[in-house]
């Protein structure tokens, strides 16, 4: 029987993730809830370099918090997990995106399990080479907001935006207002206040981006009555 030669399986990843979690949790505390909403999707193999690929996903409920608290996207290095071949801690090479594990750099991958023990992990120097992550929605709420001053951008959440369908029309949210409701743009430069639980959840409060900050100076207090009207 070949029951012995088995590739790794998604319930060995989750093991050694959570793992890791343990071990890293002083160091980097956001991968617990990170790994809790972007669930284990699908993974597989790459030669170059030799690695597991795991690929994540989550339900759209999350995708702001995700946005918001997990946009990191680093490599790590410092930890180690024991060879049961060699009988010693060997080095692996690991990368995260938004606080997720994404990438397990280690030669014969398909068979990571069965080289190594999964739950002696030891932690040395960690190091984290942070990665640039592109955010495609805030460069187009950026070109919707063309019109604005760099001091008027800095007033927005463009770091955070990301896009939104309602009523078969895309906005991109500019301001949190951290109660499930947001400011956002569309592509012509027009501003909306959408509300989830309004009878009427997206109605239009400017339209031209200079015409939002004559009503807005940075705090967001002053558009409450507004999001609710």
């Amino acid at each position: 029987m070949k029951i012995f030669n088995r590739k790794i399986k998604r319930e060995h990843i989750k093991e050694f993730e959570a793992n890791l979690i343990k071990l890293l949790g002083e160091d980097i505390p956001n991968l617990e809830r990170a790994s809790q909403i972007l669930n284990i999707y699908s993974y597989g193999f790459s030669k170059e370099p030799q690695a597991i690929i795991i690929v994540r996903s989550s339900s759209e409920d999350n995708y702001p918090e995700i946005k918001k608290n997990h946009n990191n996207s680093f490599k790590l290095t410092g930890i180690s997990v024991w060879n049961c071949k060699t009988k010693h801690y060997q080095p692996i090479k690991l990368k995260y995106q938004n606080d997720v594990l994404t990438q397990i750099e280690i030669e014969n991958p398909e068979y990571f399990h069965k080289t190594f023990d999964l739950n002696q992990i030891q932690k040395s120097a960690i190091k984290l080479e942070h990665l640039k992550m592109e955010n495609p929605d805030q460069k187009i709420a950026e070109k919707a907001l063309k019109t604005l001053t760099k001091e008027q951008l800095k007033l927005l959440e463009l770091d955070y935006a990301f896009e939104i369908e309602l009523d078969e029309k895309l906005f991109y949210t500019i301001l949190d207002m951290e109660d499930g409701n947001y400011v956002a743009v569309d592509q012509k430069g027009k501003i909306y206040r959408l509300n989830h639980d309004h009878e009427e959840r997206v109605k239009l409060i400017a339209n031209k981006p200079t015409d939002f900050f004559e009503i807005y100076n940075g705090q967001k207090s002053e558009l409450e009555k507004i999001m609710y009207e």
